[in-house]
C-alpha cells in the first residue's frame, strides 16, 4: 500500500465532497417522453403494493405554531359533533410531517404519522380498521361491512384511475382517536397528481420538464403551469416513475417564487408487499379503546367521493355523512373562487386561539393569506377561498 502524502489529504476529501452533488446531479438518462404520454402513463399505474416515507413540507408563508397536544380545540362538524382538531389543520398548513405508509392491495394498508412526541396510525386489515394516537394513549376499532372502503384511508390510494374519473371504491368515514389521524397522510403524491390531472382544462399548460430522481428511482417531470396571471400559483410539477406510472413527488410553487411552497414526496419507497405481519395491531395496555361496527352504505357514485365531509366524527359518535353546504363557484380554472354559504363557519372559529396567529381582520371579515390560496371568512359564516389574492375575494363578497 502507498501512503498518501499529508498536504494531499484535504485535496482528497475535498475532491470527494464536491463529487458527492455533482453525481448526485448527473443527467437522467430517459426515453423521451410528450405531456400527454406521461399523463397516460400515471393513469395507467397499477402499484397496489408498496411500503415507503413519505416528506411533507411547507413553505406558505405563515409562522409555525406550536405544539400544543393532539385532539385539542376540536373544529365543529356539521353533524353537531367534533372531529378534526384545529390543531391538526394548523399543523397541516405550518409544519413539516413524516409518514410511514404500508401498503398490500385495497384490503391492507397501514399509515404512520411520526409527530415529534408522538405516532399515529391507522391499520387496516380486512375489514377491521385501527387507529390509535400515542399522544391520548386512545384507539378506536371499526369493523366495516363487507367491501367497504374506509374514507380515511381511501384518499391515499396509490392507484387513483384516470385523469377525469372517479375509480374510488365505496367508502365509509372512520372516527379518529382522538384527532384525525390521517391529514398529512391523505396528501400522497398519487392523490395530489389525481386531484390536479382531473381538473385539467385549457387554462393549464402541460410539459415536460427534466427527467430527475426522486428516493433513488428515474422519474420523469410532468409541468403544470397556469395560463392566467390571476392566480397565485405558479406551477406544479409532478415527478412520474419512469417505470411504473406512480407520483413519487408533486411540488407546488407560488408565481414569481423558484422554491417550493409545498411539496410531498418520498424519500424512501419499495415496490413490493410488506411482510403480512405489518397489518396486525394491538393496542397498548392500558390504552382507552372505542369499538364501532359501521353498517354497509352502499357504493358511493361517481363524484359523489367528493361530497363527502372532511372532518371525521369523534370517538363514540354515529359516523354521519350529512349534506354538505352548497357551494357556488365563480370563474374557472385556477382563479376559481368558491363561496360556502352563510353559517357554514362556525361564529367562534374565526377567534380560535389557534387561529388568531394566522388569521387577519380585514375589511369583509377574517382572512388566511398564504402564498398559494387564500380564504376569506365573513361575519355571517360565509367562506370563500381560492387560489388567488385577497381582493379577488374581498370584491366576490361585496357582490353579494
Amino acid at each position: 500500500m502507498r501512503w498518501m502524502p499529508a498536504a494531499a489529504v484535504p485535496v482528497v476529501i475535498a475532491a470527494v465532497v464536491l463529487a458527492a452533488p455533482l453525481q448526485a446531479a448527473a443527467p437522467v438518462k430517459l426515453p423521451a417522453k410528450t405531456a400527454e404520454q406521461l399523463v397516460a402513463l400515471v393513469a395507467g399505474n397499477d402499484v397496489n403494493a408498496l411500503s415507503g416515507t413519505l416528506e411533507q413540507t411547507v413553505a406558505l408563508g405563515l409562522p409555525q405554531l406550536p405544539d400544543v397536544g393532539s385532539g385539542k380545540s376540536q373544529a365543529p362538524s356539521s353533524s353537531g359533533g367534533t372531529g378534526t382538531s384545529i390543531t391538526d389543520l394548523v399543523g397541516l398548513l405550518t409544519a413539516p410531517h413524516t409518514a410511514r405508509i404500508y401498503l398490500d392491495g385495497s384490503a391492507n394498508e397501514r399509515v404512520q404519522i411520526l409527530d415529534t412526541l408522538a405516532e399515529r396510525d391507522v391499520v387496516r386489515h380486512g375489514n377491521t380498521v385501527w387507529t390509535y394516537d400515542s399522544a391520548t394513549n386512545s384507539a378506536t376499532m371499526l369493523t366495516l361491512a363487507a367491501g367497504e372502503v374506509p374514507y380515511a384511508t381511501a384518499p391515499h390510494m396509490v392507484h387513483p384511475g384516470a385523469a377525469g374519473t372517479d375509480t374510488t371504491p365505496k367508502a365509509t368515514p372512520v372516527p379518529s382517536a382522538g384527532a384525525n389521524p390521517l391529514t398529512p397522510a391523505q396528501l400522497t403524491p398519487a392523490q395530489l397528481a389525481a386531484k390536479f390531472l382531473a381538473n385539467l382544462d385549457p387554462s393549464t399548460e402541460v410539459s415536460v420538464g427534466p427527467n430527475t430522481r426522486v428516493a433513488g428511482r428515474s422519474a420523469y417531470d410532468l409541468v403544470l403551469a397556469p395560463r392566467t396571471t390571476a392566480t397565485l400559483v405558479g406551477k406544479v410539477s409532478i415527478a412520474v416513475d419512469a417505470a411504473t406510472g406512480l407520483p413519487l413527488k408533486v411540488t407546488v410553487q407560488a408565481r414569481g417564487s423558484d422554491a417550493a411552497a409545498f411539496q410531498v414526496a418520498f424519500s424512501q419507497i419499495t415496490l413490493a408487499a410488506p411482510p403480512a405481519s405489518t397489518f396486525n395491531f394491538s393496542p397498548p395496555a392500558g390504552a382507552v379503546i372505542t369499538r364501532q361496527t359501521l353498517p354497509a352504505t352502499g357504493p358511493v357514485a361517481k363524484g359523489e367521493m367528493k361530497k363527502l365531509p372532511g372532518i371525521l366524527p369523534a370517538p363514540g359518535t354515529t359516523p354521519a355523512a350529512p349534506a354538505p353546504p352548497k357551494l357556488t363557484t365563480t370563474g374557472t380554472g385556477w382563479s376559481a373562487i368558491v363561496e360556502a354559504p352563510a353559517g357554514t363557519v362556525p361564529s367562534n372559529l374565526a377567534t380560535s386561539p389557534q387561529l388568531a396567529e394566522l388569521l387577519q381582520s380585514v375589511p369583509g371579515g377574517h382572512a388566511l393569506e398564504t402564498t398559494l390560496f387564500t380564504a376569506l371568512i365573513t361575519p355571517d359564516g360565509r367562506l370563500y377561498a381560492g387560489a388567488v389574492p385577497l381582493a379577488a375575494l374581498q370584491a366576490a363578497a361585496a357582490g353579494k
